[in-house]
């Protein structure tokens, strides 16, 4: 790090927002009872331990002798636990019951309070949550960091970043951030940070109910902080154990704080793609794609655009290395005079649970 360089304080406290998740990812929760649910794989294998959830392809299972295990659904024969689970099939139906095999691999038994039986292919469904989990194991993050130095021109770079998702029956919360600074003898310190807190509701046929609120900087597009405030819906146009591609419309209030003159309030139609690709045979590997414009309904003529994608491979268990980009562009900056367009592109290491 060059010596007598200090971050902004926009961005220590982005930094200070991302270091919140540190606590979180040191939890420990307390001994848990006997586990007693049964998964056979494809190969006969018979696990004995606790069924957690299903996300993105991958059982996470709870064994008493070898730890978590993350296991390929398409790898499994049957399922059975008798807890109660919120079940959701890639045609976007919703199930509540206990799970039990069948007498023909591949089938997946739900059983409701009511009694009511309801058999699926195991390659129906998309996602399964254990019903009364504690706060605890609802919680995925990942935390990754990287920085880069040139001693020819002093040029400091330095760019963190973390997620935390908490996941229920039928929702999700969660929080992301983002901050890259650089540091450069001379010329004036710049930044981009963005930190945003988001809730998805899901309901029956793929529809999704999307609220965000998000605080950004970027000096280079001439603002010093754009809070806002986003609602709309969405539906899931592809939904499989490997893809998600969601698409979504809203309406955005944010108000902008230029880097010159008065802040100002503006409203914003939006419309979004999120794409998501994962697979679990190692080296796991994950692909995350989001393109986004806004059209402002306040000030005519005024369009944006955020491009950003990022991929995650696995190096070993739970530590990954990222490349991440992101492409911004303003057609009108708040500030007279700040570039329209502003890209960057990042490399990482990262650890994830």
């Amino acid at each position: 790090m060059p010596r007598g360089w200090r971050p902004s304080s926009t961005a220590r406290a982005t930094i200070v927002g991302l270091g919140l998740a540190l606590p979180v990812l040191t939890a420990t929760s307390a001994p848990a009872a006997p586990k007693t649910d049964v998964v056979v794989l494809r190969n006969g294998d018979r696990l004995t331990g606790e069924v957690d959830q299903l996300e993105r392809g991958k059982l996470v299972f709870k064994t008493d002798d070898m730890g978590t295990l993350q296991i390929e659904w398409d790898k499994l024969q049957s399922v059975t636990a008798a807890a109660l689970f919120d079940v959701e099939t890639l045609a976007g139906r919703a199930y509540v019951g206990s799970l039990s095999a069948t007498a023909v691999a591949g089938e997946l038994r739900i059983v409701s309070l009511g009694g009511v039986e309801t058999v699926l292919s195991l390659l129906e469904v998309a996602t399964v949550y254990r019903i009364g989990a504690s706060f605890w194991q609802r919680l995925e993050g990942s935390f990754d960091a990287g920085a880069s130095y040139t001693k020819a021109s002093d040029l400091f770079s330095l760019d963190v970043s973390a997620a935390i998702a908490m996941r229920k029956p039928g929702f999700e919360v969660s929080v992301t951030g983002n901050t890259t600074l650089t540091s450069q003898p001379g010329v004036e310190e710049t930044s981009r940070s963005v930190l945003a807190l988001g809730y998805q509701r899901r309901f029956e046929g793929l529809w999704v109910v999307l609220v965000q609120g998000q605080l950004e900087q970027n000096k280079a597009l001439g603002f010093d902080l754009r809070s806002s405030a986003t609602a709309g819906g969405g539906r899931y146009l592809v939904q499989n154990r490997n893809d998600r591609l969601l698409a979504g419309l809203g309406v955005r209030l944010n108000r902008e704080k230029p880097v010159e003159g008065d802040s100002t309030n503006n409203v914003e139609a939006t419309a979004a793609l999120t794409y998501d690709r994962f697979a679990y045979d190692f080296p796991k590997v994950d692909i995350a794609i989001l393109a986004a414009g806004f059209l402002s309904l306040s000030e005519s003529g005024r369009y944006r655009f955020e491009l950003s994608g990022q991929l995650k491979r696995e190096l070993v268990r739970d530590f990954y290395a990222t490349l991440r980009g992101y492409d911004s562009y303003d057609s009108r900056p708040p500030t007279e005079g700040a570039v329209k367009n502003d890209y960057g592109v990042t490399f990482a290491i990262g650890w994830s649970f």
